[in-house]
């Protein structure tokens, strides 16, 4: 897959070139017109992906805005207009392959606005539980270890609890290990709730975001923080965020009432 977009990127960085849009054209702070932020996400665990953008001139919807995720030189799919700006892939259109790289075209009818994104899937990877080891907890810490699959991306842990009333977990770790308290299991007022706790990590390239539109059972389903993602998209009269992510295969404990 790397290597069938080769070609096409290469073509993408010529047309950001002569277009006057291309990466070597920064922005100095105060010319900025055009913002774009969104994701390309893939979900192993259910083998789900989407990709979804949010394209605005001066804080509205750009007119005929048009944007496509190239898969190869020949493929591509549409994201749709979903409303305010906001474009995303349909249910089930996508079929990312890890360790991928992909690319974002998005123009206009009137010529006035052209993009090209770059974006990479990282490999698939796993989590595993290693205390408590019968995966049952009742006290103490559970701890969590991964095998980064690239170092050349990011991370952070989130914790899916088994039900809305759960505080939302999640941190930027240090290493390749996470340690979770008995705070993780409680609600607001401290009080435990029981149930299955998937634990997951997300590998991002670049950057991440997500907001409102898209945190839901089929896209965004777990927390993130709240801070600490940066913008990548510093172009003449550009700038936002953009990122791509994968979620880690996820490892579970049962947690039951305190003795």
């Amino acid at each position: 897959m790397r290597n069938k977009l080769s070609a096409y990127i290469l073509t993408g960085i010529i047309l950001l070139v002569f277009s006057g849009c291309g990466d070597s054209i920064v922005s100095d702070g105060d010319d900025t017109q055009y913002t774009i932020y969104g994701m390309l996400f893939h979900n192993p665990n259910t083998d789900k992906s989407f990709c979804y953008g949010v394209f605005k001139n001066e804080g509205q919807p750009i007119p005929s805005l048009q944007a496509d995720l190239v898969m190869t030189d020949s493929d591509s799919v549409r994201l749709l207009t979903i409303g305010g700006g906001a474009h995303l892939t349909s249910a089930n259109s996508l079929e990312l392959e890890p360790d991928s790289s992909y690319l974002l075209r998005a123009d206009d009818d009137r010529g006035d606005f052209f993009l090209v994104k770059s974006l990479y899937i990282p490999d698939t990877f796993r989590v595993t539980v290693n205390q408590p080891p019968s995966r049952i907890y009742q006290t103490g810490t559970v701890v969590i270890t991964w095998n980064p699959p690239t170092d050349t991306v990011d991370y952070f842990v989130t914790v899916e609890p088994p039900g809305e009333n759960v505080t939302p977990y999640a941190i930027f770790p240090t290493g390749n290990t996470a340690t979770f308290g008995p705070e993780v299991f409680t609600r607001s007022d401290g009080e435990r709730v029981t149930g299955i706790y998937k634990f997951y990590v997300v590998a991002y390239h670049q950057t991440f975001y997500a907001d409102a539109v898209i945190e839901d059972d089929d896209h965004i389903f777990f927390p993130y923080p709240d801070t600490g993602f940066v913008d990548n998209i510093d172009e003449l009269e550009k700038s936002g965020r953009f990122g791509s992510a994968i979620i880690s295969y996820y490892d579970s404990v049962e947690v039951v009432a305190e003795p």
